[in-house]
């Protein structure tokens, strides 16, 4: 029986310290009656769209995704209805055709680690948690032992930035010299890529180099002739259409026979 992956990921958002300064959210908290409110609606809903990379589904189940987000978050109906109406006008939240919620900041604010990750983290601050149930001794020993504690996650947010940007930087080397060594005009287009690439979530990020590689493959089979890859897809636009989505299983190129395609 084969094993399955026991890898859980732990998604959560950084929210900068301009939040409470943006143009949209300081408006609200002044203007709006119950303002407050609405803003804290707002957080929940970015938090509950994370695993989705900032997207709330609309499952169908109630008459819209207003319904079922006041339903899941426990929240007024009202209040849901009128932070989406306001946060939608800010430009900060769209209603796609499928009645989904998509939440515009997320893919800039979210973060993400592994369970194993997180057990580590968890290992680490044990080593600062007190022994026993008694209080310390001395008045100068708790600010010692607060001190070492804050240190030690500040070390620990550090290693996990850097495991992530090392991860990114070494998928996205991978991604981008598939598409350089296919055709050499993508190296104007390696800033722009690596923009939208940063924003995909990490299985995204995975699936973009299987997607180049099975785009590569294709477009050789099929255009064998064009060694300079004129008419090819850039590095840039495969990311920022998704197309890698559609370039997950081979592709194969119908042969030309003088009876048709085989």
């Amino acid at each position: 029986m084969a094993q399955k992956n026991k890898t859980k990921i732990y998604f959560w958002i950084k929210l900068d310290e301009n939040f409470f300064k943006n143009l949209a959210i300081k408006n609200l908290r002044k203007t709006v009656t119950g303002g407050d409110t609405l803003v804290i609606i707002y957080q929940q809903m970015l938090l509950s769209s994370l695993p989705n990379n900032g997207v709330i589904y609309y499952e169908g189940t109630l008459q819209d995704i207003a319904q079922e987000i006041a339903l899941n978050l426990d929240e007024k109906l009202d209040d849901v209805r009128l932070a989406i109406d306001y946060f939608q006008k800010a430009g900060l939240l769209q209603i796609g055709d499928d009645g989904s919620a998509e939440m515009l900041q997320v893919p800039m604010l979210i973060g993400q680690e592994t369970n194993w990750n997180k057990y580590k983290r968890d290992k680490k601050l044990e080593k600062f948690q007190p022994t026993s149930n008694q209080l310390p001794t001395s008045s100068n020993q708790a600010p010692t032992e607060i001190e070492k504690e804050i240190e030690l996650e500040k070390e620990i947010e550090k290693e996990i930035e850097k495991e992530k940007k090392t991860e990114t930087e070494e998928l996205f080397s991978s991604y981008f010299s598939i598409f350089t060594n296919l055709s050499k005009k993508n190296l104007s287009r390696r800033a722009m890529a690596l923009q939208v690439f940063i924003t995909l979530s990490h299985e995204q990020k995975k699936r973009s180099v299987v997607g180049a590689n099975n785009y590569v493959e294709y477009y050789k089979s099929k255009n064998p002739g064009d060694n300079e890859a004129k008419f090819s897809i850039n590095a840039y636009e495969f990311l920022s259409n998704m197309m890698f989505e559609e370039y997950q299983q081979k592709v194969k190129v119908k042969k030309e026979t003088l009876g048709g395609l085989i």
